[in-house]
């Protein structure tokens, strides 16, 4: 994560997983808890600087899929 101060700041996560004899069923949970936490989204979004003005752009294109995305559901409830 990032302030605007430009230092950074870590994420935590705390995700404790009991090992039964399986250590591949316990790597299988921490990854969901991790996962579920959307840490390892956020590493890959913060993999690379982004400019602001392809920010705003990603972040315009993507309220744009989801109108019309609503609107063509609302369009196939019209039908029924």
């Amino acid at each position: 994560m990032e302030r605007g101060d430009g230092a950074r700041m870590a994420n935590v996560v705390n995700a404790f997983v009991k090992v039964e004899n399986d250590l591949d069923a316990a790597l299988k949970k921490l990854r969901k808890k991790i996962e579920k936490e959307g840490l390892i989204k956020e590493i890959k979004k913060n993999m690379y600087y982004e400019k602001p003005t392809q920010r705003r752009r990603r972040k315009m294109l993507k309220a744009r899929k989801k109108m019309r995305k609503m609107q063509e559901k609302m369009a196939r409830l019209d039908r029924y």
